[in-house]
């Protein structure tokens, strides 16, 4: 039975191939959607298909379904095949070099007949790659350089989201909590800590039998494996393929654990250099004195206690300064879910979302939201049903109509509006004026310097429209790194003129990361949280950007989330 990550993995694949071979847009996105979607289950999708269930999962349809039978069923899928004999897999490498990209990686086998890595390192010692249309100087230099790296183009090791890991760790937490005997169960390591992606996931527990956990993973339907361990140690592998450590310790153990399994590493050499120098050694077992007197801790607080620290918040264990602020009592209050009053960047069917506006907005509600703003794509963006004005309008009436039917939330009339390869805003500017909020975003030139990238922020930044400049980098991870932006130059002006910078909670973007939200913060810029919504399920993003902002050690001050609908409107 193919795993999960193997069903992923030929469906991201037949999705590029498909994509160098220039199919349509929508064909080449629903591969990518369904990998996606397919990774993220926390249970056997083949086992789904093979029983016609699949389709129950969002982004998966019948097409799809069947493919997933067919490889189960043959081990192989035929569209796939048929896309290899077609394009050169090699060039899937080629295409993920910054400055070449698909049209490019096929224009370089036209003209080249390279079809790998090594053919075009070959080209470009032969001074051949100018030869190829379209392929300047610049982008010659630019491809020569990313080829000095002998992992050049090559997917890396592969980083599991926060939005991915999060939930599966979060669910398996769940199950063992319902163990006889189980008193505390947390999620430690990167995720606690807030991390953009992980290698893996850590599950600390607090039990008084060992024996009952381990029993319980092992009948876990979560569980696609076990990854070896005794009772109190156990790794375990999830369907979608994340390695989860589950450690077990005593009740009145629990606090060293969870201290222990949290980190960073970094972070826990500081703190058994402090308790060196007040005569103690630090483990996850306890503190132990001089005279071999051992002490433990069944929370994690009064381990920091013990060493004379208040508790320091997860997201800030990162070896920066946070042991000399603990000391003084300087700890900084990070802003909180409960301090979220709503968000402005959320899509409807009236663009690329999958529900209308009235199922949005009540499901927004649901969260305790007091108003959320719905931020349909712009013109340009024809892929996503982009609005033209007279459409833009249209959605207005049926907002200003929403408002006086629903209870409980405001519906505010916001907009993503695409950021032109100038500067230049998708809509004219008394349009721009009717929105209640205005996100401007780059959706296009993605693979340009550094240099144009920030240009054209630094444009959008200084539209007196725009409010907010939405995941400011177009990162997508696996996909691309997103634009090498000055964000302290971009976060300077954002200062000056007001503009919110993003914090996109989306799993694949995670954009700004934490350390570019501290340097925005640092340079007085203030945060936007966004789960830029395309359905209810996808509302919990938010709390991903939340986790970010706190790593950038942002306080509800920093958020514009925390303001009231008739800010926003004044």
């Amino acid at each position: 039975m193919p795993t999960n990550g193997e069903i992923a993995d030929a469906f991201t694949l037949l999705g590029d191939l498909l994509e160098l071979d220039g199919a349509v847009r929508h064909r080449v996105l629903a591969y990518r959607r369904g990998a996606a979607r397919v990774r993220s289950a926390p249970g056997s999708v083949a086992e789904m298909a093979l029983a016609g269930r699949a389709t129950d999962l969002p982004d998966i349809g019948a097409t799809l379904q069947a493919k997933i039978v067919e490889l189960a069923q043959t081990g192989s899928i035929a569209a796939l095949e048929k896309a290899r004999e077609r394009t050169p897999e090699g060039l899937v490498r080629l295409a993920r070099l910054e400055g070449l990209g698909p049209k490019r990686a096929m224009a370089v086998w036209t003209a080249l007949g390279v079809t790998d890595i090594e053919g075009l390192r070959a080209a470009v010692e032969a001074g051949r790659l100018g030869e190829v249309p379209g392929m300047g100087p610049a982008t010659v230099a630019q491809v020569t350089a990313q080829l000095a790296d002998p992992a050049a183009g090559e997917a890396g090791a592969e980083r599991v989201s926060l939005g991915l890991a999060l939930p599966q760790a979060e669910d398996l937490a769940r199950e063992l909590r319902a163990v006889p005997g189980v008193r505390r169960v947390e999620v430690a390591g990167s995720l606690r800590r807030g991390r953009e992606t992980v290698h893996d996931a850590d599950i600390v527990v607090a039990a008084d039998d060992p024996a009952a956990v381990a029993a319980a993973l092992e009948a876990s339907p979560l569980v696609a494996m076990s990854a070896g361990g005794g009772d109190q140690r156990r790794a375990v592998m999830t369907h979608p393929g994340l390695r989860i450590e589950v450690a077990v310790a005593p009740p009145e153990r629990f606090g060293n654990l969870l201290q222990h399994a949290t980190g960073s590493a970094r972070h826990n050499v500081r703190l058994r250099e402090l308790a060196l120098r007040r005569g103690l050694s630090m483990s996850e077992h306890g503190l132990t004195a001089g005279d071999g007197t051992v002490t433990v801790h069944a929370d994690e607080a009064e381990v920091y206690a013990a060493l004379g620290l208040a508790w320091i918040p997860p997201e800030l264990r990162e070896d920066r300064d946070e042991l000399a602020v603990a000391a003084e009592g300087r700890v900084p209050r990070l802003v909180e879910r409960a301090d979220i009053l709503g968000e402005i960047h959320v899509h409807s069917d009236w663009s690329d979302g999958r529900v209308d506006m009235a199922t949005m907005a009540a499901a927004a509600r649901d969260r305790g939201y007091r108003y959320i703003g719905i931020a349909d794509h712009s013109q340009s963006l024809a892929m996503t049903r982009g609005l033209t004005p007279d459409r833009v309008k249209r959605q207005w009436e049926a907002i200003d109509a929403l408002n006086a039917q629903i209870e409980g939330i405001t519906v505010l009339k916001c907009t993503e509006v695409d950021i032109l390869a100038d500067g230049r805003l998708d809509f004219d500017d008394d349009l721009l004026a009717g929105f209640d909020l205005v996100v401007a975003s780059l959706h296009s030139g993605l693979r340009a310097t550094g240099a144009e990238g920030t240009a054209r922020v630094l444009a959008a930044v200084e539209h007196p429209h725009v409010d907010a400049i939405g995941h400011p980098r177009g990162r997508m991870m696996g996909r691309r790194d997103g634009l090498q932006l000055d964000i302290e130059a971009i976060a300077e002006r954002a200062a000056a003129t007001g503009t919110l910078l993003e914090i996109n909670g989306q799993p694949r973007r995670l954009d700004l990361d934490s350390d570019l939200a501290r340097t925005a913060l640092a340079a007085g810029a203030r945060l936007l949280l966004s789960s830029d919504a395309h359905g209810p399920e996808d509302l919990w993003f938010l709390d991903l950007a939340l986790r970010v902002a706190r790593r950038a050690g942002a306080g509800p001050e920093d958020i514009a989330n925390t303001r009231p609908p008739a800010d926003w409107r004044a």
